[in-house]
């Protein structure tokens, strides 16, 4: 007998927590299983394949797929997440050493980097959702991620808060850390960049029907 009222939304959202709890587990035991430096990119790779699946009402064996989308992308996701490390801290070392020089120069050099590093910030919240929602080359990653962050700034700023009020919350309540750390931020983000992705789509094939025309 399916609830109504007031106790099939408990219900409802009581099951959402479990499923994020346990989500959240087999995130961290995939971090652990890989050492941490080995382990972070995969099983978070796997965490949001898992989350789009829920989000587009896909039945799965949340284990099953967990662990294969972990193997499965193990290198690859590896070499994708280290990529982004990569740039972030060739950004962020320019960035410090351009504003330690007391020049003119230096301080419009200083500027760019900044306004770089706000983009890479925030392309960086699209990284993961592009990846599991797409099929390419970690170049095709890069250079996508970086256009949705220029042509779609409003959806660029829900992505920014819907990161930000989840870790506001692990912040101010820890307790939620080993439950929700990773898999309420990688819920809310996944849910922003498919309405983003479901724009996008709509917004081709517009344009292929208008070129039909």
């Amino acid at each position: 007998m399916e609830l109504t009222g007031w106790r099939g939304s408990l219900y409802h959202y009581m099951d959402w927590a479990l499923k994020l709890a346990y989500l959240n587990i087999l995130w961290l035991a995939g971090i652990i299983i890989g050492v941490g430096i080995a382990g972070f990119f995969p099983s978070t790779v796997a965490m949001f394949s898992v989350v789009r699946k829920w989000t587009q009402e896909e039945d799965l064996k949340v284990f099953t797929h967990f662990k294969n989308e972990y193997k499965k992308e193990f290198l690859k996701s590896n070499k994708y997440g280290y990529s982004w490390a990569v740039l972030g801290i060739i950004i962020y070392v320019d960035l410090q050493f351009f504003r330690g020089i007391p020049t003119i120069w230096a301080l419009i050099v200083s500027l760019f980097f900044f306004i770089l590093a706000a983009i890479y910030i925030v392309a960086l919240l699209y990284a993961f959702p592009v990846y599991v929602q797409y099929k390419l080359t970690i170049k095709q990653y890069f250079r996508n991620c970086l256009l949705i962050v220029l042509s779609n700034p409003l959806f660029s700023v829900l992505m920014v808060l819907g990161f930000y009020f989840p870790y506001y919350l692990m912040i101010k309540i820890p307790g939620l850390l080993p439950f929700f750390g990773g898999s309420l931020i990688c819920l809310v983000v996944m849910v922003i960049a498919n309405k983003m992705f479901t724009n996008l789509e709509k917004n081709k094939k517009e344009n292929q029907e208008e070129k039909g025309i």
